[in-house]
C-alpha cells in the first residue's frame, strides 16, 4: 500500500511540473538588467529639459522577455519610469527601443541606420530590427533600404497596468523561429530630428542634449543596454577609441542550449518512479517463488 501511495505521489509530482514545464515554454527568453545603469559607459548625463524630469529612470531598461504568443511574439520591455509629455499615441514619449535579432547565419554587423554609434559582434550578425517609439511600430530585415516603409498599421503596442512595461506583439512571418535567437537591445532617447531618432550625447549636458560623450560621432548614442552575464555594461559602451575612430561592440544576449532544470527534475523523478517499479516487480516476482517453493 505504502508503494502504489508512493506511485500516486510521484505521479501527480510528474503531472503537475510537466504543466509548470508547458507554461514556462511560452518564454523564449527573459533577462534582468541592474537598476540605475542608464549612463551608457557610466557618464552620461540628462539633458536639462525640463521634459526629461524626473532626469532619472526615463531610459533604465529593468526586464525584458520574449514570450510565444501563438501567432505572435510578445516583446516586454520593462522600465523605472515612462511619462508621456508630448502626448505619444501608444502612452510613452522618450523611449526609443531598437531589437536587432540574430536569428540566421548570413546578416550585418553595422546598424541599419547611422545614429546609434555602434557596431555587432561577429559571431552573430542581425537578420530582423524593430524599432519602437510611442508612435510607431517598425520591423526590417537587414537587406531592406534604410528609405523602406516598414511601419506596421494595426496598434500593437501597449502600456500594462504596472504603468512600466511596454509590450509590443509582432507577426511571426515578419521575424522567422525565435527558438534560438540572439538579441542585441539599444535603448535611446527619441529625437524626431536626429540619425534613426538617437538623440546625440555629447560632452557637456544640454537642454535637449545628453552630456558625458565627446563632441564626436564615435561614442555611442545608447543610454542603456543588456550585456551577456559575466560582462560589464560600462566596458561594453565603452570600448569606441577616439583616436583610430572604432565604434564600441555591443555583445549578444540570448538562449543558452541548455537543458532547462525543469526538465532535470522531470526526468529525476522518471527514474525514481521507474525504479521503484522495478524494484516492487523483483519483490513481487521473489515473493511469488518463495511461495512456490
Amino acid at each position: 500500500m505504502r508503494k502504489i501511495k508512493l506511485i500516486l505521489a510521484i505521479f501527480f509530482i510528474i503531472f503537475f511540473s510537466s504543466h509548470l514545464v508547458q507554461a514556462e515554454e511560452n518564454t523564449l527568453f527573459e533577462m534582468n538588467d541592474p537598476v540605475g545603469d542608464e549612463y551608457g559607459p557610466g557618464t552620461y548625463t540628462y539633458p536639462k529639459n525640463e521634459q526629461f524630469s524626473p532626469y532619472e529612470g526615463l531610459f533604465d531598461l529593468t526586464y525584458f522577455k520574449v514570450e510565444d504568443g501563438g501567432e505572435d511574439y510578445n516583446f516586454y520591455f520593462k522600465f523605472i519610469a515612462l511619462t508621456n509629455p508630448w502626448n505619444a499615441k501608444y502612452g510613452f514619449s522618450h523611449q526609443l527601443i531598437q531589437l536587432y535579432i540574430s536569428n540566421g547565419e548570413e546578416g550585418s554587423l553595422k546598424t541599419f541606420k547611422k545614429g546609434a554609434n555602434i557596431k555587432f559582434e561577429d559571431r552573430h550578425p542581425w537578420q530582423k530590427l524593430i524599432k519602437i517609439t510611442g508612435w510607431s511600430l517598425e520591423v526590417f530585415d537587414y537587406k531592406d533600404d534604410i528609405n523602406a516603409d516598414r511601419r506596421i498599421k494595426e496598434d500593437r503596442i501597449n502600456i500594462l497596468d504596472d504603468k512600466r512595461t511596454i509590450k509590443v506583439s509582432v507577426p511571426k512571418e515578419f521575424l522567422g523561429d525565435l527558438t534560438e535567437a540572439q538579441y542585441y537591445l539599444l535603448i535611446g532617447s527619441l529625437d524626431g530630428f536626429a540619425y534613426d531618432n538617437y538623440r546625440e550625447v555629447v560632452k557637456d549636458s544640454q537642454g535637449w542634449k545628453f552630456g558625458g560623450g565627446s563632441d564626436t560621432d564615435i561614442n555611442p548614442n545608447v543610454i542603456d543596454t543588456l550585456v551577456p552575464e559575466g560582462m560589464d555594461q560600462k566596458e561594453v559602451l565603452g570600448g569606441f577609441n577616439l583616436e583610430s575612430g572604432e565604434l564600441s561592440t555591443l555583445r549578444a544576449v540570448g538562449v543558452e542550449l541548455k537543458l532547462h532544470w525543469k526538465f532535470t527534475i522531470i526526468f529525476g523523478f522518471l527514474i525514481i518512479l521507474l525504479a521503484t517499479i522495478v524494484g516492487t516487480g523483483i519483490k513481487y516476482v521473489a515473493k511469488m517463488f518463495s511461495d512456490y517453493n
